[in-house]
């Protein structure tokens, strides 16, 4: 695997973008609470990802689904890259969202 200029290996930064894209649909979801929104909005920040668009069809999609989808793409990433600051605290950002009051 090739590192880019920040250290980062591709396939970290592809879990990034994926991770953070159903953060953000998460975070839009009029399904789920304002708290849990601001915490999908949180993580999703928190990866810092080049922004994307976010797949229209992932808003039909229940926002709970989405978070563990996402909370799920992160915890595949080897311990290493888990470890990041930033991704930990997605992590648990999003961990706060599922616990969040709808």
């Amino acid at each position: 695997m090739s590192s880019t200029d920040d250290g980062l290996n591709p396939d970290l930064l592809a879990a990034r973008a994926k991770a953070a894209a159903l953060f953000a649909a998460a975070s839009r979801n009029e399904q789920a609470g304002p708290t849990a929104q601001l915490h999908c909005l949180a993580a999703a920040t928190a990866l810092r990802a080049p922004s994307a668009p976010v797949p229209a069809t992932a808003d039909a999609t229940d926002p709970d689904r989405l978070v563990e989808q996402a909370l799920r793409i992160l915890g595949n990433l080897p311990a290493a890259d888990f470890a990041h600051p930033d991704v930990l605290a997605a992590a648990q950002h999003g961990h706060r969202a599922l616990r969040a009051p709808r």
